[in-house]
């Protein structure tokens, strides 16, 4: 299965591709979900290939409303989750939600200010000043896992001596309350801390 994808890499200069490229490819050997299987995620079956890159770029707000604008001006009207992963840069839909909540969303605010009725700040802001829960990217959740040496901050307890112990990434500063995913306003609870805690402490 591996040289198979070793083979259209060759094809493609070893440049990034992504799971759907390669089951495009007729001459395939196996499926991109039987070696996803296999070794866990595409990232990885890429990586052993000496391929890095693909969706895991990161863009700025300033980039992905530009983005947002170029494919709705191409389109002619406001891109779905669908058209702005098959347009523009073929940005997929996940960064859009993690400051706007979809692209939907993003598209909204976008003809908000156009229309004067928020400024570009507020725009690229998106909607983490709303109070609004964002998921903790999986990436963050381990830089705060490790920068806590994987254990409660509160307890000082840890999986390692105690395999019933459930750590979780906290907000310091509720979501309720304005906080937001930053690292300094996270910090690692065990699951009968974090649970256990009242929202006014």
């Amino acid at each position: 299965m591996l040289s198979s994808v070793k083979e259209y890499a060759a094809r493609v200069n070893y440049k990034y591709f992504s799971s759907t490229e390669y089951d495009k490819w007729k001459a395939k050997k196996g499926h991109s979900s039987t070696i996803i299987a296999r070794f866990g995620c595409w990232k990885k079956v890429l990586l052993l290939l000496g391929i890095e890159g693909g969706r895991e770029r990161r863009y700025t707000p300033e980039q992905l409303v530009e983005n947002l604008e170029t494919v709705w001006r191409q389109l002619g009207f406001p891109p779905g989750k669908r058209q702005i992963g098959k347009y523009g840069l073929k940005i997929s839909e996940s960064p859009y939600k993690q400051i706007w909540g979809s692209v939907r969303s993003a598209c909204q605010a976008v003809a908000r200010q156009k229309e004067g009725k928020i400024s570009r700040e507020a725009l690229l802001e998106g909607s983490l000043s709303n109070n609004v829960r964002r998921p903790i990217p999986l990436k963050v959740r381990w830089e705060i896992l490790k920068r806590d040496n994987y254990r409660c901050v509160r307890c000082g307890r840890n999986p390692s001596s105690d395999h019933k112990v459930q750590l979780e990434v906290d907000h310091v500063k509720p979501v309720a309350k304005g906080g937001q995913n930053d690292i300094d306003n996270l910090h690692t609870l065990c699951w009968e801390c974090n649970h256990g805690k009242m929202d006014s402490l």
